[in-house]
């Protein structure tokens, strides 16, 4: 059947930021009813396996996915398989429900690994469980054993996630050689996105001084831009028949839109406010992230102030009260100038590939990635975030 809003996607006399609230509003929909039908299917299921699948406790998959999101994961899915010109078809849009389920299982397994509270405005899984297991005043055996559970909970969370993504790949109507290079994709993301992940953790507990910026776009070359631009690009775009030349190329689009997004983000997470970020303000120096942000400042700051920051990387509750101490060093040492730099110079990469794209998958693919390209630099959370730290400062 024709899908009215896979079709919105190639228009061009419709502004970008309506199509994303459009398609957002459909994709939700789409989201909700296949994990109603995944506890269906599943109804010899214990109660508690069944609630953990679809239903209002907030830690069940389906309220936890619904919770927030722009929903721009399953969008640029869905602009991969239509830059293989195939048809404007319901199937691409519950097909594209895969990706959103593995971003799901990502984000609960990483706000275990950063040990973070807060997740689009509300509990993170680990947490949520952890209420679940007061409510049910379980006894503890041993000294944490409320937050082990919770943790211990959200991991499975995570591979349920991840395990039902795989399951949304496979029934989805194409053809089955379209099918198992896409499920050849997206083991390949995860695995990308996981060692990104390592390297992350280990970037984290790594000396400022012996850290290079390069090795910091890595991580967001496998991670980010694994699960938020290259692999959802690639894995519609071989549901669409895509061979691995032509993946190759869609990656010199996203990978340098994905790095960009990130450091978008890492501006954000620093400068913006609860409301744009859904969680603790500064979260990334809380969680002491090794961001361009951070080691260009740390660079050219004195020797009292690379200190002051190498302290407030070791001490969460005292970064917390020093934010705008480091907010007004990552300004007054050209750190924001230099991540703004960076953006700069990696959409002009993004930029230089649609030639390239255009040649390959004709003119509607270049036009319907330059959307998402032009959708993304001018982010309204990111620039509206600086607009009001600016104001308030000047203020």
């Amino acid at each position: 059947m024709r899908s009215e809003i896979v079709g919105l996607l190639t228009r061009d006399d419709v502004e970008i930021y309506h199509v994303v609230r459009e398609f957002q509003s459909a994709f939700n929909r789409v989201l909700e009813r296949a994990l109603e039908e995944h506890a269906r299917r599943r109804a010899q299921l214990p109660p508690l396996a069944r609630r953990a699948l679809a239903g209002s406790d907030p830690f069940s998959l389906q309220e936890f996915t619904l919770r927030g999101g722009k929903r721009l994961r399953p969008l640029i899915f869905c602009c991969g398989y239509l830059c293989l010109d195939g048809p404007e078809t319901d199937e691409i849009l519950k097909a594209s429900v895969a990706i959103e389920l593995l971003q799901t299982g990502l984000l609960i397994h990483d706000d275990i690994i950063d040990r973070s509270r807060e997740r689009r405005q509300g509990q993170t899984m680990h947490l949520l469980w952890e209420e679940y297991f007061r409510q049910e005043r379980y006894r503890s055996r041993f000294a944490g054993a409320r937050e082990h559970f919770g943790i211990a909970m959200a991991l499975l969370m995570g591979d349920i996630s991840s395990a039902l993504a795989y399951e949304m790949l496979l029934s989805a109507d194409f053809p089955l050689e379209q099918k198992l290079r896409a499920v050849e994709t997206f083991s390949d993301v995860i695995v990308r996105v996981a060692v990104g992940e390592l390297l992350d953790v280990d970037l984290s507990l790594r000396s400022l001084e012996n850290l290079q910026e390069e090795e910091i776009l890595k991580v967001y070359e496998l991670k980010t831009a694994g699960y938020t631009t290259e692999g959802p690009l690639q894995i519609g775009a071989a549901l669409g028949g895509a061979n691995e030349a032509q993946l190759r190329l869609l990656s010199r689009y996203a990978i340098p839109l994905g790095i960009a997004f990130q450091i978008q983000d890492d501006i954000l997470g620093m400068f913006g406010g609860r409301e744009e970020i859904g969680k603790d303000e500064g979260s990334d120096l809380i969680e002491a992230k090794r961001t361009p942000l951070l080691l260009w400042a740390w660079r050219q700051s004195h020797l009292g102030e690379r200190a002051r920051l190498d302290s407030l990387l070791q001490n969460a509750e005292e970064a917390y009260r020093e934010l705008d101490f480091v907010r007004e060093l990552f300004v007054r040492t050209g750190a924001l100038r230099r991540a703004q730099e960076l953006i700069a110079e990696h959409f002009s990469r993004v930029r230089a590939s649609l030639a390239e794209i255009e040649s390959e998958f004709g003119t509607r693919a270049a036009r319907l990635l330059q959307k998402i390209a032009s959708y993304i630099e001018t982010r309204e959370d990111y620039k509206g975030a600086l607009e009001r730290y600016v104001a308030r400062v000047n203020g």
